[in-house]
């Protein structure tokens, strides 16, 4: 992992703009689409518990696998979450946090900049793959802020605007 291109990070809550704002990106530059909306989706689509609602550990045992694969094997330069967040997330539902997610090189695999989209109530809308109430987003936002800072990552808080302006705001800080 310490041969690769840091990567920038796009964090935050469910139902924040995240995803709307990497699709915009990759028009500009090469970025790796959320890992756990893709373990969600398959493990809907095959019956398994595997999700942030039904069995979290095993949940973070598979985005954490599947991640590093994306790692290794892209050339993003953002990152649609990562995997500290799986850190905020079990804090959110009491659990531990396994020692590989402990001992992973966060500072050597990420850029110090986290961009962060906070959460905001006139767009967040529940789907299939995001059942959480908003109440819950609002404790996620919480501990992902505290993990992020914990780990010494400087958060920068994208601005409630229009996809197009958190765009220019993303490179306009990067390039």
């Amino acid at each position: 992992m310490h041969d690769l291109q840091k990567k920038y990070i796009i964090t935050g809550a469910p139902g924040t703009g995240k995803t709307t704002l990497i699709n915009l990106l990759k028009e500009k530059i090469p970025c790796m689409d959320e890992v756990s909306r893709k373990v969600i989706v398959d493990e809907q689509k095959n019956n398994k518990n595997g999700v942030p609602w039904g069995n979290i550990n095993r949940f973070t045992d598979l985005v954490f696998n599947f991640t590093i694969q994306e790692l290794l094997n892209s050339d993003a330069q953002i990152c649609d979450r990562s995997l500290l967040d799986l850190e905020a997330y079990l804090s959110v539902e009491h659990k531990g946090i396994p020692d590989y997610l402990c001992n992973f090189p966060y500072q050597e695999t990420y850029h110090e900049t986290v961009f962060f989209a906070p959460t905001w109530f006139e767009i967040y809308c529940q789907d299939g793959q995001r059942l959480q109430e908003f109440d819950y987003c609002l404790k996620l936002e919480k501990s992902l802020l505290e993990h992020y800072k914990s780990k010494g990552f400087k958060i920068v808080m994208l601005p409630k605007s229009s996809p197009l302006k958190r765009l220019k705001f993303i490179l306009q800080t990067i390039l």
